[in-house]
């Protein structure tokens, strides 16, 4: 039976090998068993053990968080690594589900915390990829949905890396028993009201019956959508760059209709991750090509959707960033 410390460890090393210099390693550390795990391992490996913060984000919605952020900074003690416990409002905005509050909340923190040269390790792993591309199936996501979670991508001035994406849940269990690791058992993860544990516990148990190695089949095709995707990603910037003006961010509507609908949808696409926009659903694109930019050129319509109105003068076709208040 391998040794699942040895093989964590390896992986780890070989994930922040590729970051020279590094100057600092931040974990998000919830107490639970998979970041204990990757907190655990991390900590292990002389060469990185000073350049580690533990980091515990406190979104205030459990009542046991206080107790959990006690533990942790324990841990973090016990381990001989630095802690930082940093309280967040993770109050849904409207349009927000409470899971994508809490994440945005969770990011947002992160970010400020990275600066040059530094890497945030997260201890996804691969039921993880499995939950999150089932999910954007489900959804009608396209293939930069079905590509899943990537297992590195810059991150406000540094990197964000998931050192665990490949290891199943079961190995990671195995090495916390095998090495005597004391987490925190979240009850929130049990509740069914969630999409993501309603297919941890209800879904993909029953899959598993049937084709054991779902994860793994899985996780492959989420490889291969994240290749497609970047390949078309190159082919839409490519496309892209012909009809954006980088002085006011606005794309030239003559020059847009030169193209097929299907290459408008691409372009439309790219000019979200330019804008950093929320990617916009199959249905809203659409709307935008039929209800703007197939507007006369007299008529001055708008759509409004989660963070953006898009609009249009004579020639180009206008996106006005806002936030989103809670009322």
């Amino acid at each position: 039976m391998k040794n699942s410390r040895l093989t964590i460890q390896y992986e780890i090393t070989a994930a922040l090998a590729v970051f020279s210099p590094l100057n600092h390693i931040y974990i998000g550390y919830s107490g639970g068993v998979d970041s204990h795990v990757l907190l655990d391992a991390c900590a292990s490996l002389p060469e990185f053990k000073s350049k580690i913060t533990a980091v515990y984000i406190h979104h205030g919605l459990q009542k046991e968080a206080d107790d959990w952020a006690i533990h942790c900074q324990k841990i973090a003690d016990n381990i001989g690594v630095s802690f930082l416990k940093i309280r967040v409002n993770a109050q849904p905005n409207n349009g927000e589900s409470p899971e994508e509050a809490a994440r945005n909340a969770r990011y947002k923190e992160f970010k400020n915390l990275i600066s040059e040269n530094d890497v945030l390790l997260i201890a996804q792993h691969r039921e993880d990829q499995l939950e999150t591309v089932l999910l954007q199936l489900f959804r009608g996501s396209g293939l930069k949905g079905l590509a899943g979670i990537p297992e590195k991508m810059p991150f406000a001035k540094g990197f964000l890396v998931r050192p665990l994406l490949n290891f199943s849940k079961a190995e990671i269990n195995a090495y916390a028993l095998e090495n005597q690791l004391v987490w925190i058992e979240d009850p929130s993860n049990q509740s069914l009201i969630y999409d993501r544990n309603f297919l941890r516990h209800e879904i993909i148990p029953n899959l598993k019956q049937r084709w054991q190695s779902l994860d793994k089949t899985v996780a492959r095709t989420a490889t291969l959508c994240a290749e497609a995707d970047m390949l078309i990603s190159k082919m839409a910037q490519s496309e892209f760059e012909t009809v954006f003006n980088p002085d006011d961010e606005t794309l030239n509507i003559l020059k847009l209709l030169t193209y097929s609908q299907t290459e408008q949808r691409l372009i439309l696409r790219q000019w979200f991750e330019c804008l950093g926009l929320k990617m916009p659903s199959q249905d809203f694109v659409q709307r935008i090509l039929n209800e703007v930019v197939g507007a006369k050129s007299d008529r001055h319509p708008t759509l409004h959707k989660k963070g953006v109105t898009i609009s249009r003068n004579k020639k180009n076709l206008v996106a006005m960033k806002f936030s989103i208040v809670s009322i």
